[in-house]
């Protein structure tokens, strides 16, 4: 039987009775008064109605009071007497409430909240005691209209219940009974005491340690002094500690602390920091450190030691930040070999971005290093980066290389690091031939052990030389052992794998790391080698899609020459597919200024001259596109990469007519089937059967210049639904036209074209 049941059993039985009802907080005892009132007048019987007050219990029979009007004897007639909260009645109040059940005609019903102050003790016994029913209410589902009740209820416990709630809040999913008891200053039975009786209230489940509902902790939570948060937050930590607790979980609640720990928090942060980047989170790693940051404010070895772990956290989410530290450190420490250990952790890349300062402050280690005894590898190291900073700076990369040519660099890991640097120095110059920077490029790489964390060094360049020199793919193993290995530096690494499969031709590959990198990163910062790999991609597939959400990364970031010249390039392409093209023509002879500025004359690596002659050529300017072509061939020939080469001569074939067009898109086939770029020579083979059509004659028609363009497209790599957006038209037309190209060509489907191309010729 329910509560109302037992009650209303009771009111028509016409016979006194006293019926308890009990339960948590939120049980529903006062809508069981509520019911039976209604009842009661129902039947025409007097209701009498009482509450206990906490405030009121030192008043003599307060509750009897409230029944009676001042007389301090329940009424002999039959009634309906409800007490709500009897836990909470004075002495007097309760000794009538015993001595009355059964002996009055009226049906007496009490509520007693389970845990409440008072609800155990002797005398509200007593009183449940002559109940002839004890009615134990189910409690219900607390939610947030219970706030008030809890709220209420927290302000009446006593002192060292409330301590142990208040610290079970503080320690949340990390609370045990070894750590609740001592941080809420209590003993263990005193801690046990107060765990059952929050537990009877329906407010915490004492053997998990954790709040019956989220509302209940907010309560805590909101009615807790601040100052008690802030000693508590800062014990718990500390007994955290001392308890052997993982040293992330201490490190998350140093966080919240902003007083002075000690140096042992320091060192719990730093390894907290250490484990946050081997999982690859170093945004958490960096919190922990700069956190770390504020128990050693002084200048000092020890400030600059945590700056440099900042720093080397940093470099993979936040560079510029990278370098600041790391230039701070570096004026910390006493003596030319502590600064050089610091400068030379530097990524290279990062210093093109750098202030002036900086870049002053390698150029002043590096002196240092050079007029006084040394270490040799920091100096090598100090070195690459001065070089590499050098050669991002105007018309400087010729020089670098010149300074570096006759050098005998050591075979060690520093070494190696100025060996890239001098390689690099000479691609993008162009200053050395294609043949002879892959062979050496080739050596360093073996040499270097396939480690993610050469992303931030001088080691990353060699991607770059390898693809401009036509012998990237051989550097795809090498990158998918440090992509197994990587953590923070994944995107990194992909994005050289991007740049490693668009110069093999492997554009549908590229395409999917790129979109990999693109999630990664999000509308997040990406360092500048990623902005320009993925540009280059987009600028050569001509994607519409990804040269405007490439765009919308590079707005508002700091710009790199090499992420200048990109980003020219980008809106190039961006004018291309908005069919402005004096716009897309300026972008593109902009991006070719500030390249020949720089002393940037790779043909492989800046393309602009092939782009800008295409949009010229549009324009109906077919002398200037041709004498930009001949100009890209020409500089192609003398960088003297295969695939450079055959592009070249593609595009100058194309637009040169006659035989002596015909003869170049042979001879680009032949220079290109020497290659493994099959992108490139099918692009060729294409540009070479359309030249030569009238040879088809005795195969059937030719193809439409739809049909031609659709399956230039998916030549590239597009999807049908790719190509469709491209074109504007429905994904059902493109793939009629390329049906209707596959019976031209006599093939099954795409794999075919390139060798129904291969035939034409």
């Amino acid at each position: 039987m329910t509560g109302l049941d037992v009650i209303a059993a009771a009111l028509r039985s016409g016979t006194g009775s006293l019926v308890v009802l009990r339960g948590p907080l939120g049980c529903g005892r006062s809508a069981v008064l509520k019911d039976a009132r209604q009842l009661a007048d129902g039947l025409g019987l007097p209701v009498l109605r009482a509450v206990g007050a906490r405030r009121e219990k030192d008043f003599p029979f307060g509750v009897v009071h409230q029944l009676t009007g001042g007389a301090d004897a329940l009424p002999a007639g039959p009634a309906l007497v409800t007490v709500d909260d009897l836990q909470w009645a004075d002495d007097e109040s309760l000794r009538v409430l015993a001595r009355s059940a059964g002996r009055v005609p009226a049906v007496l019903v009490v509520c007693v909240r389970d845990g409440d102050v008072g609800a155990d003790s002797p005398l509200v016994a007593e009183v449940v005691r002559q109940a002839a029913h004890v009615v134990a209410l189910r409690p219900a589902r607390l939610d947030e209209s219970a706030r008030p009740k809890i709220v209420a209820c927290l302000r009446a416990q006593p002192p060292p219940t409330r301590a142990v709630l208040d610290a079970l809040a503080v320690l949340g999913e990390d609370a045990h009974a070894g750590l609740l008891a001592p941080l809420a200053e209590v003993d263990e039975v005193g801690c046990a005491t107060a765990l059952r009786a929050m537990d009877r209230l329906g407010l915490v489940d004492r053997w998990s340690f954790l709040f019956a509902h989220d509302v209940v902790r907010d309560a805590v939570e909101a009615t807790m002094a601040p100052a008690d948060r802030v000693r508590l937050q800062a014990n718990a930590v500390r007994l955290l500690h001392d308890a052997g607790a993982p040293a992330e979980v201490v490190a998350g609640r140093l966080l919240a602390i902003t007083s002075v720990q000690g140096w042992w928090a320091v060192e719990v942060l730093r390894l907290a920091a250490a484990m946050a980047v081997r999982r690859g989170a170093p945004v958490v790693a960096v919190e922990y450190l700069r956190r770390a940051l504020l128990e050693q404010p002084e200048a000092g070895w020890r400030r600059a030691a945590l700056l440099v772990d900042l720093a080397t956290a940093e470099r993979g989410v936040d560079r510029a930040a990278a370098v600041a530290h790391l230039s701070v450190a570096a004026r910390m420490v006493p003596g030319p070999r502590e600064r050089a250990a610091i400068v030379a952790r530097f990524v290279p890349g990062a210093l093109a971005e750098a202030p002036a300062g900086v870049r002053e402050l390698v150029e002043e280690v590096e002196g240092e290093l050079t007029a006084a005894p040394h270490d040799e590898d920091l100096a090598l190291r100090v070195e690459a980066r001065s070089h590499h900073a050098e050669c991002l700076a105007p018309r400087r990369s010729a020089r670098c290389v010149d300074r570096l040519r006759d050098r005998t660099v050591p075979s060690t890991a520093a070494g190696r690091e100025l060996r890239a640097v001098r390689l690099h120095c000479a691609t993008v110059g162009a200053v050395w031939r294609a043949h002879d920077v892959a062979a050496q490029a080739l050596r360093v790489l073996a040499e270097s052990p396939a480690a993610p964390e050469h992303v931030h060094t001088p080691i990353a360049t060699l991607v770059t030389t390898l693809c401009a020199a036509g012998a990237g793919d051989s550097a795809l193993g090498w990158l998918d052992s440090a992509w197994e290995r990587a953590g923070a530096e994944r995107v990194l690494v992909e994005a050289e794998q991007v740049s490693v499969l668009l110069h093999a031709g492997r554009i549908t590959s590229a395409r999917s790391v790129a979109e990999s990198v693109l999630t990664a990163v999000g509308t997040g910062g990406v360092a500048t080698e990623a902005r320009v790999a993925l540009a280059a991609l987009a600028c050569e597939t001509q994607d519409d899609q990804l040269v405007h959400r490439l765009l919308r990364l590079f707005d508002g970031r700091a710009h790199t020459p090499a992420s200048s010249v990109a980003h020219r390039m980008l809106c190039g392409a961006a004018g291309v597919a908005a069919v402005d093209l004096r716009a897309s023509l300026a972008s593109f002879l902009d991006a070719g200024s500030q390249a020949r500025d720089l002393g940037w004359h790779n043909p492989v690596l800046f393309p602009w001259r092939t782009e800008a002659a295409r949009v010229l050529w549009r324009l109906g300017d077919v002398t200037r596109a041709r004498d930009l072509a001949a100009e890209q061939h020409a500089l192609a020939v003398r960088w003297g990469s295969a695939t450079g080469i055959g592009k070249a001569l593609c595009h100058l074939g194309s637009m040169t007519g006659g035989q002596a067009g015909v003869a170049m898109l042979r001879q680009a086939v032949q220079v290109l089937e020497g290659t493994g770029n099959r992108f490139e020579l099918a692009r060729a083979l294409w540009q070479l059967g359309r030249r030569t059509a009238d040879r088809r004659r005795d195969d059937g028609p030719a193809l439409t210049g739809t049909q031609q363009r659709v399956v230039e497209l998916a030549l590239a790599g597009r999807s049908n639904q790719e190509i469709a957006e491209h074109l504007r038209v429905g994904v059902r037309v493109v793939e009629k036209h390329l049906t209707n190209a596959y019976r031209k060509l006599g093939v099954q489907g795409r794999g075919g074209l390139s060798t129904a191309l291969s035939h034409l010729r």
